[in-house]
């Protein structure tokens, strides 16, 4: 299932076949979130135009398009609003980086006329509420469902069932999987891991009863039993960044008429507003010029536009909170004490206070290089669980966002994820998904 910063989990899969003649290449695309369908458009846009050796696209999902986006399952309500406007939608900037002309036609006017944001509004005779309600944030819920209509406007079918791992196999991929528990193996000449991975973990130590210790992805499906808790209850937040400031901002509203406590703990004690001004968009809608920064300012920038931040809606919602308590430092692990968790923090290396609380929501962020753990290979291994053994793996990611030869694997290994050190901080989000497409279609 997906992750919300992201499209999908990389456990399961759902297959869509391109539809029509065979195809030259194949390429298998870990996730049916938004950039699968960022995928998928362009490639049903270009078919459309009469481009030939266009990759037959096999997406993998475990339940169903958009799931980290609809509330039905983890990671969202499905009623929280986006931080980016709707028209930063499957296509968007529609200005590439190699302007592409097929014949006379124009391979940004015909995406944008079939699958933007826009043109879901006018299908469904939503456009003229949308604009009369200021063009409104979509809500999660409705972004799952914009979703949903660019796969079926392009005509995809999607076929349920289990991935367990990919593996190289002499320059290509095979992707193993099951369906209904009978495995099968698809050969292909790359693959896509979209999402963010796996929630970073807290140690816990010794037995803790269920459900008193959350993350990202199991908050939202508890979050009506952990509002429902006692007058005078404590609920901890670990996290500086977008998942840990929703939640905050969520049990803020949620509480806001009861005696519960909600402690915010970050590594400062603060949580800090995105960059969100043109200066700093600008870099997501055109990085043709990110390499000229240094390293230090690119890596400066994405922490300031996406790492570690909250959107300036939720920082001035949390702010108003009178319920809402800053405390300075790092979850290091959370033991039982009888009736309540005793929660040890940390900051600037040392032992900070010590917490009790009756909940504690880990929210610290998700994991990149845990989607190694879906590619059978000792080199993919050592990428996921040695932090030793990354260094530059980031800065090498190649334009078609897949992984230098350096990483000891084999080529077109695309992680969009990683690519945002190398290629533009908007790669690995919802900020430039038409780039993300062209960059790894293009390439094939």
């Amino acid at each position: 299932m997906a992750s919300a910063q992201s499209d999908a989990s990389f456990e399961t899969v759902v297959v869509i076949f391109a539809g029509g003649r065979a195809l030259s290449k194949k390429i298998a695309v870990i996730g049916a979130g938004a950039k699968a369908a960022a995928l998928v458009a362009r490639a049903s846009t270009l078919k459309q135009l009469g481009e030939g050796g266009i990759p037959e696209l096999i997406v993998f999902e475990r339940e169903h398009i958009g799931a980290a986006w609809s509330g039905h399952g983890a990671y969202t309500s499905g009623h929280l609003s986006l931080c980016t406007p709707g028209e930063k939608d499957v296509g968007f900037p529609y200005q590439e980086i190699h302007p592409r002309r097929i014949g006379q036609a124009s391979v940004a006017s015909a995406l944008f006329s079939k699958f933007s944001w826009n043109a879901y509004q006018v299908a469904t005779g939503k456009l003229a509420d949308w604009v009369d309600r200021d063009r409104r944030y979509p809500t999660h819920s409705a972004w799952a469902s914009y979703l949903k209509w660019v796969f079926d406007t392009a005509g995809q079918t999607v076929v349920a069932a289990t991935v367990d791992h990919v593996k190289p196999n002499r320059g290509d991929w095979e992707v193993h999987y099951s369906i209904d528990g009978e495995a099968a193996m698809q050969s292909v000449d790359g693959v896509v891991l979209t999402g963010t991975g796996r929630a970073r973990s807290i140690p816990l130590v010794g037995d803790i009863p269920p459900g008193r210790v959350l993350d990202a992805e199991t908050f939202w499906s508890e979050r009506n039993r952990v509002a429902d808790v006692p007058e005078d209850s404590t609920v901890v937040v670990a996290g500086d960044g977008g998942a840990a400031g929703t939640i905050v901002a969520w049990l803020a509203e949620r509480l806001r008429e009861r005696s519960v406590h909600i402690i915010s703990l970050s590594p400062m004690g603060t949580l800090f507003p995105r960059g969100d001004g043109y200066a700093e968009r600008r870099w997501f809608t055109d990085p043709s010029d990110w390499q000229l920064l240094t390293r230090e300012h690119r890596r400066k920038l994405m922490e300031r536009t996406e790492a570690g931040v909250i959107s300036l809606r939720l920082k001035q919602a949390i702010d108003s909170s009178k319920n809402v308590i800053f405390s300075r430092g790092r979850a290091e692990s959370a033991t039982w004490d009888v009736t309540e968790l005793v929660i040890q923090t940390s900051y600037d290396g040392t032992a900070g206070a010590v917490i009790r609380a009756d909940y504690l929501v880990n929210a610290i962020g998700f994991d990149a290089w845990s989607l190694f753990n879906l590619v059978k290979h000792p080199a993919a291994q050592r990428l996921a669980s040695d932090p030793d053994a990354r260094a530059g793996i980031e800065e090498s990611v190649l334009p078609d966002l897949s992984l230098d030869r350096s990483a000891g694997l084999s080529r077109r290994l695309h992680i969009p994820g990683l690519a945002g050190l190398a290629n533009g901080p908007g790669m690995g989000n919802l900020g430039c998904l038409g780039l993300m497409a062209s960059s790894i279609l293009d390439s094939y």
